[in-house]
């Protein structure tokens, strides 16, 4: 095991402290220690069975511990921290990893949850309504499978739940985008029939092969890439749908009680004034994603080796789900997409 150890870490991109060569000293002395039972000067934690019940086994307990050790020396020394394997050095709770960016994957997994059934309790005799409102229960089940994946990626980081998270983050964002552009440009009518089986199927191609260029050649820049630029393109047609009901509102108001789908509201005191301004609402939420995308860019080595910028990610995208996001696709559907008689 531990040749394929360093075999693997020699064909990734090497962070600062793999370099170290204290650190792979560290790691040398602490596999003959603890790991052999060879006797050795240096000192550690004797690995804990209790481990292997998160799938730690001896060598990467000590990697872990000489994670720790090295850079509490450097902390010491007044010398910065540095990343190991591509990653800060976490404390270990419990075993876990990554342990407030678990918390937080929770955080966001219980609320889409919950509005999973509240999106089912909505499903009604109309079938235009039930048309839309299973394009976006669809997309809720693709966010709930994407945030149990990154549940499980920030427990324990290995290949398969790396490339679970990032396969199931990108269909969320595609779901996200797919169900934008289908409330847009009105596919759940029937006589648009054709355009969305033909939408539908050039997304899911559009998937499949994203997935596939990954695994045939793993690129995490190619990645980030595709999921920003496909990002982008679903806040623009969220932007145009927010106008195209704010004009409709503006000029000649619907009959609409927006009043009964705002039980959580940010800045209640502006959006409840009239349902024209409700039209804006995701205007808000979409800008509070946005800049908490940008602590992302600001990255900064945990807070007392717990918290770091990608953690406090997760934390902000709590709260769009948390404020009304599936409050406000409900009462667009039940208030905007109704097709009234003359």
């Amino acid at each position: 095991m531990n040749l394929w150890y360093w075999v693997f870490i020699a064909t990734v991109l090497a962070s600062p402290g793999d370099r170290n060569k204290r650190f792979k000293r560290c790691v040398r002395e602490c596999d003959r220690s603890n790991c052999r039972g060879l006797v050795t000067t240096w000192h550690f934690q004797p690995y804990d069975p209790y481990l292997s019940f998160l799938n730690w086994d001896c060598f990467q307990d000590c990697d872990y511990q000489c994670q720790q050790i090295i850079t509490k020396e450097r902390i010491q020394n007044n010398r910065k921290i540095v990343q190991f394997h591509g990653k800060w050095p976490f404390k270990r709770i419990f075993g876990i990893q990554e342990f407030f960016s678990t918390i937080f994957s929770l955080g966001n997994l219980y609320p889409h949850l919950k509005a999973f059934f509240k999106l089912k309790n909505h499903i009604s005799s109309n079938s235009i309504i039930n048309h839309h409102l299973y394009i976006i229960i669809f997309s809720n089940i693709v966010t709930c499978l994407a945030w149990t994946a990154s549940t499980i990626f920030h427990i324990r980081d290995f290949l398969i739940t790396e490339r679970l998270d990032y396969f199931l983050a990108g269909a969320t964002v595609l779901s996200g985008f797919y169900t934008v552009f289908c409330r847009l440009f009105k596919l759940y009518l029937p006589e648009n029939s054709l355009k969305f089986y033909s939408f539908t199927f050039g997304c899911l191609s559009l998937y499949i092969g994203h997935v596939t260029r990954l695994i045939v050649d793993w690129s995490y820049t190619y990645n980030m890439q595709a999921n920003i630029f496909i990002a982008i393109l679903q806040n623009l047609g969220l932007y145009y749908l927010c106008y195209q009901l704010y004009y409709q509102y503006y000029t000649k108001p619907p009959m609409s009680n927006h009043s009964k789908y705002t039980g959580n509201l940010l800045l209640p005191s502006f959006f409840n004034q009239s349902s024209k301004l409700y039209c804006l609402y995701p205007l808000l939420l979409s800008t509070i994603i946005v800049l908490g995308m940008s602590l992302e860019i600001f990255d900064f080595p945990p807070i007392w080796d717990l918290i770091d910028a990608h953690s406090l990610w997760h934390l902000v995208t709590i709260i769009p789900v948390v404020f009304g996001w599936y409050d406000w696709l409900i009462w667009d559907i039940k208030e905007n997409i109704v097709i009234k008689k003359d």
